[in-house]
């Protein structure tokens, strides 16, 4: 696992684990790096150690299979704190080994792999350009507990390290050497040299900064006026945007502010302490459950049929050059498939090339994209001037008005001139599949694949099979969604599938809300305090009033029921609101007033618009309960009509797709928190309190959790 070579007076150290296409830092990788450091550092023949990786990257971070083994309910506190505190000792003891240590990175360092250069006393990079370096630990619920959070400030100091830390976004290399985490950077064919060359030179001290007589904070510490600044709008903004259960970036802050100032032994203890908190904590176990195992599954299409061999397409159409239609478009060309783009007029599908160009082109100016790839993909896309262009696709996916006749039509057109192997995808967000279907002479080849806007950025696809959908449709549909790059989730057919139907009932309780005679400025407050990143009038509003009117309508055709009876109350405001002309942001008016310079003004628009007194004994904590619990229900409905098949897999499409709260997990897993008999007892009591509308469905045993009854 790791190899020691011999060169002069020196060690290298390479870090290869086997059967793993990158290093983690688990009990192995860990116990490998402390036997061969225990073999150097005796060696009186040693005078130097290079510490490098036999892989592209150099280390991803800690194995995040042992974080989920550290849950409460598995795990004692003493416990995580000794796992915690041995990895500690052994970055420790390379940095007090009494020999010069440089770190060699072969290219990305993430968490606990920069934590590890971190204690390296010289650090030297590959001028790799996808190579990323940080300590995205906040993403999970956690901080950086190796260290992080006190070798970074003392290296480059408080106001330079907080905002990674905190941030958690990865920087470059460039960035990286930039602000002197980093000594070097050289090409990848002259890193080890290079690293032997520093040792040769004496350019390397064998001991750390922090560890010298007389070091002090580079810009001081935290009570420093220019940091004690930082600090105070720092907290008071976490404050301000804390979302309920995210207490990873208070605890950042506080353990950056408590540890920094102490001597590098005790800031680690402090490190360690809120480190064990927060990784035996619901949020952080339930970010790491959702975004990165279930993630990790969805990207390896572990539910695609495996009779079905790889299959790789050639050509995709797109039907329709709106927003949606050219985003489809631009990540398939960039994904390497050649586009033809067919609208109503060849004119409209010359326009939205050209805005594709444009944008290209703007990531080649950010440096996001060489000039060389943007050329290439400019060759793999092309405007059609009717059907006829679609005649050699291996799949075309339609992005057209939502009306089931006109894709009804767009079907049986395309498919006249489609070969016979040939997918239809329909991009539709609420349209039953089996319903578009009947209009679709060959049934099996029909799938959904619901992209979100703005596609270029959104991760998912929501893949939506029929009943009549065959396995290698399916598979060949997933491979294509894997190619451009999307997380895909499947679900069964069923009107609004699953993520148009939780995201329609958070707004529509908004809008209960307002109609029972509540602020809507609170309502908005409730939403972003429960979690979400707006409230659900600010989302209706980037939706469409006029989409969310068209929805309620559709809805009210396929539910029935006292349930639904109370659910679409509300309907009627959706429609009074859109034959006043506020459609939204992109009339300029919705909920909210949307200027020309494109800033929403803060107070909702329909403040002056309250229909009924105001509610009488509700608080805060009911609307954003009432907000989260609209959003469980119908999460429990879609699994009931069997639309949803794997639980896990649904709660990272909601984190995914609606930015449900990540630090819940997802809906079926803050049911599972909440408990599932603490959570139908509390709907029995919404329901007696509020309506029907929260009357739980009878439910078949779920793949993944206990049923709700």
């Amino acid at each position: 696992m790791i190899a020691i070579e011999k060169r002069d007076s020196f060690a290298i150290l390479t870090i290869n684990m086997p059967d793993r296409s990158m290093n983690v830092l688990n009990d192995a990788s860990m116990a490998a790096l402390d036997k061969a450091f225990a073999q150097v550092i005796h060696a009186s023949d040693i005078t130097g150690i290079v510490l490098t990786s036999g892989k592209p990257a150099f280390v991803a971070g800690a194995d995040l299979a042992v974080m989920e083994g550290f849950a409460a309910k598995r795990a004692k506190p003493a416990d995580v704190m000794a796992w915690v505190s041995g990895l500690n000792r052994e970055f420790r003891r390379i940095e007090t080994c009494g020999k010069p240590v440089v770190g060699a990175a072969t290219g990305t360092a993430l968490g606990g792999g920069l934590e590890l250069l971190l204690a390296c006393h010289y650090r030297i990079a590959a001028n790799e350009p996808g190579a990323q370096f940080g300590l995205p630990e906040v993403g999970l619920g956690l901080l950086p507990g190796l260290g992080g959070t006190q070798r970074l400030p003392r290296l480059i100091g408080i106001e330079a390290a907080l905002p990674l830390i905190l941030d958690g976004r990865p920087i470059d290399v460039q960035r990286a050497m930039a602000l002197g985490i980093f000594n070097d950077v050289v090409a990848r064919d002259q890193l080890i040299e290079a690293a032997l060359d520093a040792l040769r030179a004496g350019k390397v001290e064998a001991s750390q900064p922090w560890d010298r007589k007389g070091f002090k904070l580079p810009g001081g510490v935290p009570m420093a006026p220019r940091n004690a600044q930082m600090f105070v709008a720092t907290n008071g903004l976490m404050n301000a945007q804390r979302r309920d259960g995210q207490e990873a970036p208070l605890a950042i802050l506080r353990t950056v502010f408590e540890g920094t100032p102490l001597p590098i032994e005790k800031g680690l203890t402090v490190e360690q302490r809120y480190f064990v908190k927060l990784v035996q904590g619901n949020s952080a176990q339930n970010m790491i459950r959702s975004l990165f195992f279930a993630k990790q599954n969805a990207d390896k299409l572990t539910r695609r049929p495996k009779a079905i061999g790889p299959t790789r397409m050639t050509k995709i159409g797109l039907l329709g050059a709106g927003l949606m239609g050219s985003g489809i478009a631009q990540v398939s060309a960039l994904a390497g498939y050649h586009v033809v783009l067919v609208d109503r007029d060849e004119a409209i599908a010359r326009t939205a090339c050209e805005r594709i160009y444009t944008g290209l082109a703007a990531e080649v100016l950010k440096g996001r994209l060489k000039d060389e790839d943007m050329a290439s993909i400019v060759k793999r896309l092309t405007p059609g001037k009717d059907y006829s262009a679609f005649a050699d696709c291996d799949m075309v996916i339609e992005a057209i008005l939502e009306d089931e006749g006109v894709k009804a039509e767009a079907i049986r057109a395309v498919e006249a001139v489609l070969p016979a192997h040939a997918i239809f995808a329909s991009n539709t967000s609420a349209l039953p599949i089996n319903g578009l279907a009947r209009a679709s002479q060959r049934p099996q080849n029909l799938i959904g694949l619901h992209f979100f806007s703005p596609v270029p950025k959104m991760a998912l696809v929501e893949v939506i099979r029929g009943d009549a959908t065959s396995d290698e449709t399916l598979a060949r549909a997933l491979d294509y969604v894997k190619a451009t790059r999307k997380t895909p989730i499947i679900v069964n057919d069923g009107y609004g599938f699953y993520t148009t139907r939780c995201v329609d009932a958070y707004v529509r309780e908004g809008l209960q809300l307002i109609a029972d005679g509540a602020d809507p400025v609170m309502i908005e407050h409730a939403g972003e305090d429960m979690g979400m990143p707006v409230g659900p009038l600010a989302l209706a509003d980037e939706v469409g009033i006029d989409v969310m009117d068209h929805i309620a309508r559709f809805f009210r055709t396929q539910e029935s029921g006292s349930w639904a009876d109370d659910r679409h109350r509300v309907n009627p405001l959706i429609s009074t609101i859109v034959s006043q002309g506020r459609l939204g942001r992109k009339a300029g008016k919705g909920f909210y007033l949307y200027p020309e310079s494109g800033k929403r003004l803060d107070r909702p628009f329909i403040a002056s618009l309250v229909i009924s007194p105001a509610l009488q004994g509700v608080s805060f904590e009911t609307m954003k309960e009432r907000l989260l619990y609209a959003q469980l229900v119908e999460a429990q409905r879609c699994q009931a009509d069997g639309v949803v098949e794997d639980t896990v897999e649904a709660d990272l499409g909601a984190l995914l797709g609606w930015a449900f709260p990540s630090q819940l997990g997802g809906p079926y897993q803050a049911i599972e928190d909440i408990g599932v008999q603490a959570f139908a007892a509390r709907c029995a009591v919404l329901v007696q309190s509020e309506g029907e509308r929260f009357a739980l469905a009878a439910t078949r045993a779920p793949h993944h959790c206990e049923a709700v009854a």
